[in-house]
């Protein structure tokens, strides 16, 4: 299971973190950088299998591959901005985390618009 190595990587790199603080506190950034970009590299696999499930949901259901495609971005754009929040909340920059944070949700909410259009024009079609 890959959750094992996950867990695995994320406690042996806080160990390592912790022990790095007291001997070289310089080291400390690099090392958290070099872990995050480990855990984000194992789960890539996952995601891919992700992406082709949906794919296969958006065939069977017959729905636009401009929605899926547009689903596809929201949700990569949502973990990446959680992601990148994380990695500059790491170096003590909270306020530019909040500002990231904020960004994304600006680019989620008017790339979801297309999506909301269409919502709109079934519940008219239906009225």
């Amino acid at each position: 299971m890959g959750i094992y190595k996950i867990i695995a990587v994320g406690v042996i790199s806080a160990f390592i973190i912790v022990y790095l603080k007291y001997i070289n506190s310089e080291l400390t950034m690099p090392v958290t950088v070099c872990s995050g970009i480990i855990l984000l590299l194992t789960t890539a696999s996952y995601v891919y299998d992700f992406i082709g499930e949906l794919k296969n949901l958006t065939y069977l259901s017959e729905i636009d591959t401009g929605v899926f495609s547009i689903i596809i971005k929201i949700i990569a754009i949502s973990y990446l901005v959680e992601f990148s929040a994380s990695l500059i909340d790491d170096f003590g920059l909270k306020s530019i985390s909040d500002k990231v944070v904020f960004a994304g949700r600006i680019i989620i909410l008017t790339m979801s618009m297309p999506i909301v259009k269409n919502l709109v024009e079934v519940i008219v079609d239906l009225i």
